[in-house]
């Protein structure tokens, strides 16, 4: 879908203003922004200095413009540095091609425009193309800029013509490798850092300037409503932890502008990119569009390190912008907008969350416990379960996990007054366990660990005195009933005395719930990603509500809407977009820039795949909903197929800790060398009982009739000495050579 290209109506527009002003004597433009001062400019302005923006900035920087970020933060990375990594990308990526994955941007279009699952259907045409001519293209741009990724072969979830509400086709999730980098925002090994600081690192290195500690509160445009963007106005937003007198600094500091001044105004020669990360933190915003969306739902993936305040749609609304993919807002139809906390009984249950090692451990408080369903239930403000345990717990983002929390949503149906005027409420949900559970496993139930004292856990010896202890947050008006709540695990108790849950269905009914101390945990789920935002075109240039360009003014990452897709790979690839348009702009404030796919990026054709007329297609075949290696949703299919059963479970690799857990419990090891003839060669060792028993070329580009056969007698050589100390094939030193230190690493990463 093209926009309306209003260049020549804003020109008519500019001149009968001026025309009119030119007769009252007052001068041509708002007065407002006439006579700024400003304090600082450059070409390309970028609020925000996370997923999106970082690569908007290198972008913009390679192209010949400079570039100043405004960032409210006190160090670089937002959301995605507190993430875990995840580059979910296709179309063809250089991870794709070394495993053997056939993908191009148009499957990666085709994919993720398809009316089959909730995180396509909904996406917008031209940017879902835009996206899918770059990002492998963007991919390859951050590895240049030092981002390294595991050697993992990419991943899949469950195929949406499978039922799933991912919409790949072929595996495209991977994860960056955080081996070089320490996480201090969280204290554990959170790879977002992977991403984020290695792309700082060489912006820093290539001139960018970092205002950091400053909240863009305004987007100057020439009048309110009409004519081209001119820069943003920032307040200070020094950031002082409890008992701190001193404001936090980043890690590193070259570029950065040292300033204290309570308000700035920085100019954009040629154009404002936002990329504040998304809306959810702001719960009158996303209320807007779900209503069960309260403030109970507090514990938001990226907080307290990274809030996402819609400051970047609602600045950007204020002078005319547009909202796009409004629908992909609510809960509804599963996907990554919502997720069960991976840690309850505090409030940033999200992921891995936030350690001791934390440099806001101040902020986080307490680090949660994992969950063990078969040991507890989980119930609503009242006392009362509303639904099976187990499905909070099973396959993100399934169908029974999204009927979960639908039900909790709306889990209180209440007339807490008898006045006849009953009430609607979503949480806060708890937790009950008792204390033989915390034996059983380990879970030291102390300040610290659970938040008892910010009311996010709380302990009694009996039910009926937990009820009467715990505060609703939020709610406080409302109740635990005692009587509700000791019935409800009283029959819980019965069912897990006949093996059967006769209200949910619950089928880990592994242990009953009565040794004191009893405890009430906080479960409220995380809102996950921001899957709505501000209308942008294939530049990511801002729409308008009448659908017009906005002049000089850009949007990237999740403050931008158009595509309904987790992980970094959109949110890195529109900030590429972004920062490539916003450099490329004309007299008038309109991108210039091409958004087609270069051809060196072009994959195979793909026509035979983007088929509509073949039901089978479209049909579900049974496969697991459990993220695979692509190859091993490949053996599933095909053994579906055949007529062959298949597992009913599968791996499990939708964290970071989990992939990296697998390949160390694994006995396969890759190792990789770009010093051969051809480039990169890469070798997977097979290990077993401390001996290497397979060796597999996975990548190579050496000279036919002389690389492949030198590698096939190193194999042998390797296989015979069990070391990567072998003699060079002569004729062919450089694949030799590559050939050893591709198995050394591997042999490294063996242990061996």
């Amino acid at each position: 879908m093209k926009f309306l290209d209003n260049r020549f109506l804003s020109k008519i527009a500019i001149l009968s203003v001026c025309l009119g002003v030119i007769l009252m004597v007052v001068g041509c433009g708002n007065s407002g922004t006439k006579n700024i001062k400003w304090d600082y400019q450059a070409d390309v302005v970028i609020i925000g200095a996370g997923g999106a923006g970082l690569p908007a900035g290198l972008k913009a920087l390679e192209d010949g413009a400079s570039v100043l970020f405004v960032e409210t933060n006190w160090d670089v990375g937002g959301h995605a540095a507190v993430s875990e990594g995840q580059l979910h990308s296709g179309g063809g990526t250089v991870s794709q091609q070394e495993w053997g994955i056939d993908d191009s941007a148009d499957l990666y279009y085709f994919d993720h425009t398809r009316g089959g699952a909730p995180d396509a259907r909904y996406n917008d045409r031209a940017y879902a193309r835009s996206v899918a001519n770059s990002m492998a293209e963007s991919y390859d741009f951050i590895l240049k800029n030092g981002v390294k990724v595991l050697d993992i072969e990419p991943m899949v979830r469950s195929y949406y013509r499978d039922g799933g509400t991912d919409p790949d086709s072929v595996g495209r999730m991977t994860y960056a490798d955080s081996a070089d980098w320490v996480n201090e925002y969280t204290g554990t090994t959170a790879a977002g850092v992977a991403v984020t600081r290695p792309l700082e690192k060489s912006l820093r290195e290539k001139g960018a300037k970092f205002l950091l500690n400053y909240h863009m509160d305004k987007i100057y445009r020439e009048d309110v409503l009409s004519g081209k963007v001119l820069g943003v106005q920032a307040s200070y937003t020094p950031h002082v932890l409890p008992g701190e007198t001193t404001p936090l600094t980043s890690l590193m500091s070259e570029g950065n502008i040292e300033s204290t001044k309570q308000m700035l105004n920085i100019k954009a020669n040629k154009g404002v990119i936002i990329a504040t990360g998304g809306s959810t933190g702001n719960v009158a915003f996303r209320t807007m569009f779900d209503a069960r969306l309260g403030p109970e739902y507090d514990g938001l993936g990226g907080m307290p390190f990274s809030d996402q305040d819609a400051s970047g749609e609602i600045a950007a609304m204020e002078i005319g912008a547009a909202l796009a993919s409004l629908s992909s807002y609510q809960m509804l139809d599963g996907g990554a907008q919502m997720k069960a906390p991976s840690r309850i009984g505090c409030q940033y249950g999200y992921g891995r969350g936030f350690m001791r090692d934390s440099k806001i451990w101040a902020l986080s408080r307490a680090t949660g416990i994992e969950m063990d369903y078969g040991s507890m239930i989980i119930v609503n403000m009242l006392g009362a379960r509303f639904g099976n345990e187990d499905d909070y717990g099973g396959v993100f983002p399934g169908v029974a996990y999204q009927e979960f929390l639908n039900n909790a949503a709306s889990s209180v149906f209440i007339d807490p007054d008898g006045d006849g005027n009953a009430e609607c409420y979503g949480g806060p949900i708890w937790a009950i366990v008792d204390d033989a559970a915390a034996k059983r496993n380990d879970w030291v139930m102390e300040q610290g660990v659970l938040d008892f004292d910010n009311g996010y856990a709380f302990k009694a010896d009996t039910l009926e005195e937990l009820a009467q202890k715990v505060v609703n947050k939020y709610y406080e008006h409302i109740k635990m009933d005692p009587k509700t709540l000791v019935d409800t695990v009283n029959r819980y108790n019965n069912f897990v005395a006949v093996g059967k849950d006769g209200d949910w269905g619950k089928k880990s009914l592994d242990y009953p719930i009565r040794t004191g101390p009893f405890y009430a945990l906080w479960a409220v789920s995380n809102i996950h990603d921001t899957l709505a935002g501000l209308r942008v075109d294939e530049n990511m240039q801002v729409v308008d509500l009448h659908g017009k360009l906005i002049p000089n003014l850009f949007c990237a990452g999740e403050a931008s809407g158009g595509m309904r897709v987790h992980g970094l790979g959109r949110v890195i690839t529109s900030g590429y977009i972004a920062g490539r348009a916003a450099v490329s702009v004309d007299k008038d404030g309109f991108a210039t820039a091409s958004t087609s796919l270069d051809k060196m990026y072009a994959g195979s054709e793909t026509s035979g795949m983007t088929k509509t007329d073949k039901a089978a297609y479209y049909s579900q075949r049974g496969s697991t909903m459990m993220t695979k290696t692509h190859s091993e949703k490949e053996a599933e299919l095909a053994a579906i197929a055949s007529g062959k059963s298949t597992a009913a479970t599968g791996s499990s690799f939708t964290s970071y800790a989990n992939v990296v857990a697998a390949a160390a419990s694994g006995n396969m090891f890759v190792g990789a060398s770009d010093k051969g003839m051809g480039g990169t060669i890469r070798l997977q060792i097979t290990v077993e009982n401390g001996k290497i028993t397979a060796i597999k070329i996975i990548k190579h580009n050496e000279t036919p009739g002389i690389g492949p056969e030198a590698m096939e007698k190193l194999t042998a050589q390797a296989l015979q000495k069990q070391s990567a100390e072998l003699d060079v094939v002569s004729g062919a030193t450089m694949t030799s050579n590559a050939f050893m230190e591709a198995l050394a690493l591997a042999l490294k990463k063996a242990a061996m």
